[in-house]
């Protein structure tokens, strides 16, 4: 019996391209680019997201999990790749493990636009899946600056233009998706492989993609911290299978993007402008440690701190009107340090009372001040429908504070920074990876690996990079 003649066709929405055909594009476009044919902007916004990678790397690898997480497997297995923020190596499998565990504990890794259409869906976050990977891959390979930052740049489109071409389900959470094929491109390129096992690499790591809960994420459950990590290590494994020549099925996107994990896929989307359009330009940079679809309230309530007399002992109730997903985010009393990111009650209280919401507000000892929680238990979410229809070319938000004495202060944004149209300044940037990474390497290497990264073009081992995001004083570090 024909195995075609028991599986669901995919709903195509294309004229008449398969999934399988968007694979080979994708697998040309990856393997065929070259460096010095790239424009400077892709180059730099590779840069930039392999800097913020890092420092949220750091920040991640010192909350307990992801210490006991690296210690386990560093002290076991004593391989050749770096377990960022430890004095600790391990073999490449985990240390993508150990690396992208970290880099989503804090909520503050960057990500790329949500795919158009209706009802908005969340970004996804390519390079919690993606630079794991790829500095394994380069640490495996002595890779070059110049190998790394042109693996990242095809890595990023090939999972990024999956997922702008397909709609996956409410109620997966995204990580651990679309973007192992990321994680699965950026390694299979620094293998050096040739296209067909680079069509290979993509497809297997389309059949390893996750379905992950999101409702686990509301509830703080801690495992979602690790679906973007097993997600990046399946994509690795996937390069590495396809080195090892495994095969998967001639349409795995139009079997797993076309009906499982989404019901609706468009492969010509995913090979639009391929080459010519960078999806790495098109990402944002997150200027808060938590759920993005809470940063607009989160904004309005900063700007409002800054401009009013808003004394938190004499607020009567805090409304937050804003679009659906982030009115959804309505927990007042988060139990854990995950379910603080989100919550939007928690992020506007803390920012009301501590003028400030970095990752030490999101941390389990800030979940016990008495005087954010009493602003919290004040917070009223309102689902504003004119809002909600302006998703997702606006995310907007307006934060009202009443105060006893009658006094009424609100500000109102219309999305959040970060993003290609309102992107962070230098300065910020900078200070964001230097909030996380200075407490965990010391200000000189931190300092060391900024500058390291704004040349990296001239960087000849990448493990020079590596060692340097190590604890001063590690004899591994180089």
């Amino acid at each position: 019996m024909a195995g075609s003649s028991l599986v669901t066709k995919s709903a195509h929405s294309g004229p008449g391209m398969s999934g399988g055909e968007a694979i080979e594009q994708l697998s040309l476009y990856a393997v065929e680019t070259d460096f010095s044919t790239l424009p400077a902007e892709p180059i730099f916004h590779a840069k930039r997201i392999l800097l913020d990678t890092l420092g949220t790397i750091m920040g991640g690898s010192i909350e307990k999990e992801a210490t006991a997480l690296a210690d386990r497997v560093g002290r076991r297995d004593r391989g050749a790749c770096t377990l960022i923020g430890h004095p600790l190596k391990a073999n490449s499998l985990n240390a993508v493990l150990a690396n992208g565990t970290a880099a989503c504990w804090l909520d503050f890794d960057s990500g790329h636009r949500p795919p158009p259409g209706k009802p908005l869906l969340p970004a996804a976050h390519p390079p919690i899946h993606l630079v794991p990977a790829a500095l394994a891959a380069a640490e495996m390979e002595g890779a070059s600056g110049k190998e790394l930052l042109a693996a990242l740049i095809v890595g990023y489109d090939a999972g990024a233009r999956i997922g702008m071409g397909c709609r996956v389900r409410n109620e997966i959470h995204p990580h651990g998706t679309h973007h192992n094929t990321s994680a699965a491109v950026a390694a299979a390129r620094l293998m050096k492989a040739g296209k067909a096992q680079m069509a290979s690499a993509i497809g297997l790591a389309v059949h390893l993609s996750m379905m992950p809960s999101f409702e686990n994420a509301f509830q703080g459950g801690t495992i979602r911290n690790s679906y973007a990590a097993i997600g990046s290590a399946l994509g690795f494994l996937a390069a590495q299978m396809a080195a090892d020549g495994f095969t998967p099925e001639r349409d795995s996107l139009g079997s797993v993007y076309g009906t499982v994990i989404s019901p609706w896929l468009d492969p010509e989307r995913m090979i639009e402008a391929l080459g010519t359009r960078f999806e790495i330009t098109l990402g944002f940079i997150k200027a808060y440690p938590m759920c993005r679809f809470g940063h607009p309230a989160l904004e309005a309530a900063e700007e409002l701190v800054h401009r009013y007399p808003v004394d938190p002992e004499q607020i009567e109730g805090v409304e937050v009107h804003t679009f659906g997903w982030a009115a959804a985010l309505d927990e007042r009393f988060p139990k854990s340090d995950l379910a603080a990111k989100f919550s939007v009650p928690w992020a506007v209280a803390s920012m009301l009372v501590r003028k400030s919401a970095g990752a030490d507000d999101f941390r389990e000892a800030a979940l016990n001040d008495e005087r954010v929680r009493s602003v919290s238990a004040r917070v009223t979410m309102k689902d504003d429908p004119v809002y909600t229809a302006m998703t997702p070319g606006k995310r907007p938000a307006r934060v009202v504070v009443k105060m006893n004495d009658g006094r009424t202060f609100e500000y109102e944004v219309m999305g959040s920074s970060g993003g290609p149209d309102a992107p962070l300044s230098e300065e910020k940037f900078l200070a964001k990876f230097r909030s996380l990474a200075d407490p965990v390497v010391g200000r000189r290497q931190a300092g060391a690996v900024v500058s390291l990264i704004a040349g990296l073009e001239d960087v000849k081992d990448i493990r020079e990079l590596t060692g340097l995001c190590m604890p001063a004083g590690f004899v591994g570090a180089s």
